[in-house]
């Protein structure tokens, strides 16, 4: 993608003392600079891009920027406080502020951020609206795929241009982001005004990065920051907040008379309200204040997301009508309570659950339908939040028949102490088959399924890959569940 009007290198930086060299791209990627290039020498948690810059001046970059004080004789370099707010400020002007085109809607939260994407997107859809969706689990203009999703928010130079090629490629005039509390916390949306602000929930995740409770608000207050910063000049913005969630009571007290807010909510008087709630195997069926509702998402805990997605929608002025087929059209969310259906006598579902209040969140929402066994198969990732880890595998015994232990992501720590901490909180060990390969506990697991039993395949959800200690590998909890399927039932036909 290209700059707009000859950007040159002192204007980018609004550095006099900078030569007036024209800029191609910018990118923190040694194996993407081309010549013209800017490349910013991140430090990272794995990498050092400051390893690559001979690599990336021999490929053509005309400027590097780094954190640290470099002496080049080949190019200028430019010191910078902290790299990713520049890489954020150098892009939104390369690219000529993308994120002023569209009406930015920006979803954060513990939960639920990816199916109100989804539902919300559906929406759009249904207005006759073109959204685009980046997310944890892809990045989407249109409906049309743009890549999958390394993180939930991306950094700031990708996401610029993304930003750019949905507005000015794929026409779309409407961006619905999952925007992460590490991004915030990281600055990776440095410069994009929203215009709509939605607060999901605050539940007991991603401590070893924010260390407590208070932080971790703290960096998802920052997006609301965002609607009511001068720098903002969007005319027009809203934050949306559940008010069921005590951290959300908290925010809309923060934000009440500084912007126009909506709230929703089951439990709390609020300007969207669901009641008749009536969950099933088929989805929910709800009423919001008082117009009929329906989702094909499994769980009444949906209702949440789907009262966020319409109450976002209604900041971006589209009709009940379109929001209530949108909210219908959805189909499913990828590896949220995701069925495996080969018509198999059993039901196996495959689901996002890496906390312990999303693993509760999953036996609530299955229990009611349960008429045989309930069999779980989970892990805890590694290099991450272990005071997870003992209650998560007391949720999952109190609430399991039986339970096949397996690895998750446990990226470079050793999985034997990820399975110690997870044993410490089952008093019942009788109930837990301890199989490491993720592989073989999915096929176990449904080879020992009989008829009504229920199986659900928590924590990596939608993911296509494994991390383990020698690498990260292809490997989908759907489609291993499927092949599993698939074997039982040639076994079954030659027998």
């Amino acid at each position: 993608m290209l700059a707009y009007m000859y950007m040159k290198l002192n204007e980018l930086f609004e550095d006099s003392s900078l030569p007036a060299t024209e800029i191609t791209g910018l990118t923190q990627n040694s194996a993407k600079v081309k010549p013209g290039f800017v490349f910013f020498a991140v430090k990272g948690y794995s990498v050092d891009g400051h390893l690559f810059i001979d690599d990336a001046i021999k490929k053509g970059a005309v400027a590097v920027v780094s954190e640290q004080k470099l002496s080049l004789k080949e190019i200028p370099s430019i010191l910078v406080k902290n790299i990713t707010i520049s890489m954020a400020r150098a892009a939104c002007k390369f690219y000529n502020y993308p994120s002023d085109k569209l009406k930015v809607i920006g979803l954060t939260g513990t939960k639920g951020k990816t199916s109100t994407a989804y539902l919300t997107e559906s929406i759009l859809f249904a207005a006759g609206l073109k959204p685009a969706v980046f997310g944890t689990i892809n990045y989407r203009a249109n409906g049309q795929l743009i890549s999958q999703a390394p993180n939930t928010t991306p950094e700031p130079l990708v996401l610029e241009e993304m930003i750019d090629y949905s507005s000015s490629k794929q026409n779309c005039d409407t961006l619905v982001m999952e925007v992460s509390s590490h991004a915030l916390e990281l600055h990776r949306t440095e410069g994009i005004n929203f215009d709509i602000a939605l607060f999901a929930n605050l539940q007991r995740d991603h401590l070893d990065f924010h260390l407590n409770f208070e932080n971790y608000f703290a960096a998802k207050v920052k997006l609301f920051d965002n609607l009511i910063s001068a720098q903002n000049t969007k005319k027009e913005k809203t934050a949306v907040i559940n008010i069921d969630d005590e951290y959300g009571k908290k925010l809309y007290n923060y934000l009440n008379g500084k912007v126009k807010i909506i709230t929703y909510g089951i439990k709390e008087k609020a300007d969207l309200h669901a009641t008749n709630i009536n969950p099933s195997l088929e989805g929910v069926d709800f009423e919001i204040n008082g117009k009929k509702a329906h989702i094909n998402l499994l769980g009444a805990h949906n209702v949440y997301n789907a009262l966020g997605a319409a109450a976002c929608s209604l900041a971006r002025g589209i009709s009940w009508d379109a929001i209530l087929k949108g909210l219908a059209d959805l189909k499913g969310v990828p590896g949220r309570m995701q069925r495996v259906d080969e018509g198999q006598n059993f039901y196996v579902f495959v689901d996002f659950a890496y906390t312990n209040e999303a693993l509760l969140r999953a036996y609530e929402t299955l229990k009611p339908y349960q008429k045989g066994r309930l069999i779980t198969i989970f892990g805890c990732g590694g290099q991450r939040d272990r005071t997870k880890r003992p209650l998560m595998g007391a949720s999952a015994t109190q609430n399991s028949d039986l339970v096949f232990l397996t690895n998750d992501n446990p990226r470079k720590e050793d999985p034997k102490i990820i399975f110690e901490d997870i044993l410490k909180g089952i008093s019942d060990k009788s109930k837990v088959i301890l199989e490491p390969s993720r592989r073989a506990a999915i096929q176990k697991a449904i080879a020992e399924a009989k008829e009504n039993d229920i199986i659900i395949i928590a924590g990596k959800g939608h993911e296509d890959y494994q991390i383990l200690p020698t690498g990260k590998i292809h490997f989908s909890d759907t489609e291993e569940a499927i092949e599993a399927i698939k074997n039982v039932q040639a076994q079954t036909l030659q027998k």
